[in-house]
């Protein structure tokens, strides 16, 4: 989730990708018989170093392609990715997000890589249920960068001292009676989490805690109105107990490390993706750790391999032949897997990782420790969210936020969102 998350296509932009005739901006060759792709993402300046670094290598390695990289913060990036494939030009190779991968794939702007150049992308050392979440009506419009998977980011000293300890793993009332220890501890300075009633993700894990799933296969919600009003009152309770943050704070969250109540050391615990764990231990200065999100009474974990994010080809590009490459370099490469670390999550590459982890240290060592310890309890992973999923998460933040200042009763706030749900994804 982030703050403000970028516009679904409009008809307009869906009519003008149908109707250009343009190419990719890498369609451009070189002197020499050299050719040119483009090769956008997201992420801070800190990534970005890093994956120039192995773009980089990629040259060295394969000096008649030219690499050219852009990268933008995750809402500009969807917002220029937007007008660019508008237009008709999007680039050769692009970073994509679980929740948009049928909004771009669904509308031909993705190349399917179980055809043509994309079928040169080994995904043979993956595993299997990771790489099937780049499948969307049975055609691969993306692979797996790197895997992470949903955790509890938290100061362990502020837990230690109100008597719990995450990493042992908490039941939802634990972690509820122990946030509220936190808070008062600190005088409520620093709540003991921060609200994740306006978050997707928590809400994702509680439901497969539940045994449901947030989307169904055919692009419904996986949920009933009932079942939102049960995640919703628990988020209420940490909130009404001031476990969790008030609602100002909660209302200004940005899960940018640096900008989150956790980062902003206004709470003492959130709930994230493992690999941010480094990048909020430097925005709040404290030795964060990472755990298992509580579980439900009956100890279901709910979790799964998640793709951090997808890299993607673009349909139009007339160098699909280099960027299939450069695709197959960040998957299967260990010097690339590396320098990239576990900036993203860790390597797709299940004999790569094992390189990785054998040898890792700090941070990378804690993130591998951490979902190997996790391995055995993983789930299957989820449909690939239907059109409209960016949506959806807008819709739930807004909504809950009217709970959170007491603008809308919980009820109220349910039967809104289930209207409003069903009309995005209809």
């Amino acid at each position: 989730m982030r703050r403000t998350r970028a516009r679904r296509f409009g008809v307009a932009a869906v009519a003008a990708l149908l109707l250009t005739g343009s190419t990719a901006c890498g369609g451009d060759s070189g002197n020499g018989g050299d050719v040119t792709i483009t090769f956008a993402w997201w992420g801070s300046d800190g990534r970005a170093n890093l994956t120039k670094q192995a773009v980089e290598l990629f040259q060295k390695k394969n000096p008649a392609i030219k690499v050219q990289t852009s990268f933008a913060a995750y809402a500009a990036y969807w917002e220029k990715l937007a007008t660019q494939t508008a237009g008709g030009k999007p680039p050769d190779v692009m970073n994509v997000d679980t929740r948009y991968l049928a909004e771009y794939g669904g509308r031909n702007v993705l190349a399917d890589l179980n055809q043509g150049a994309g079928k040169a992308i080994s995904l043979a050392d993956v595993n299997p249920e990771l790489a099937a979440t780049g499948v969307y009506q049975g055609k691969r419009y993306a692979v797996p960068w790197a895997q992470n998977t949903p955790a509890m980011l938290y100061d362990p000293a502020a837990f230690t001292a109100a008597g719990a300890d995450p990493a042992k793993g908490l039941t939802w009332d634990q972690y509820a009676d122990a946030t509220t220890r936190v808070s008062a501890a600190s005088g409520f300075a620093a709540r003991g989490a921060t609200d994740f009633g306006i978050l997707d993700t928590p809400l994702e894990i509680w439901l497969r805690q539940q045994g449901k799933q947030f989307y169904t296969p055919e692009g419904k919600l996986g949920f009933t109105a009932d079942d939102l009003r049960r995640y919703w009152q628990l988020a209420s309770k940490f909130r009404d107990a001031k476990g969790s943050s008030p609602a100002d704070v909660t209302a200004s969250y940005n899960t940018s490390p640096e900008q989150s109540p956790l980062g902003k050391k206004l709470t003492s615990s959130e709930f994230a993706y493992d690999n941010l764990l480094p990048a909020y231990r430097k925005a709040n200065g404290k030795n964060l750790a990472v755990a298992p999100y509580p579980t439900a009474a009956n100890g279901d974990l709910g979790q799964y391999r998640r793709p951090s994010m997808f890299l993607s080809v673009s349909a139009r590009s007339q160098q699909q032949e280099a960027a299939a490459k450069l695709v197959d370099f960040f998957v299967n490469d260990a010097d690339a897997a590396k320098i990239l670390g576990t900036d993203r999550g860790l390597a797709p590459n299940l004999k790569i990782r094992s390189q990785l982890s054998s040898g890792a240290t700090g941070d990378d060592k804690t993130l591998y420790a951490y979902e190997a310890a996790l391995e055995p309890k993983l789930g299957a992973a989820p449909p690939v969210p239907p059109k409209g999923a960016g949506a959806i998460q807008k819709l739930l933040q807004r909504t809950y936020e009217e709970i959170a200042f007491g603008r809308l009763g919980i009820d109220d706030a349910v039967t809104r969102f289930m209207s409003e749900a069903d009309k995005s994804l209809a």
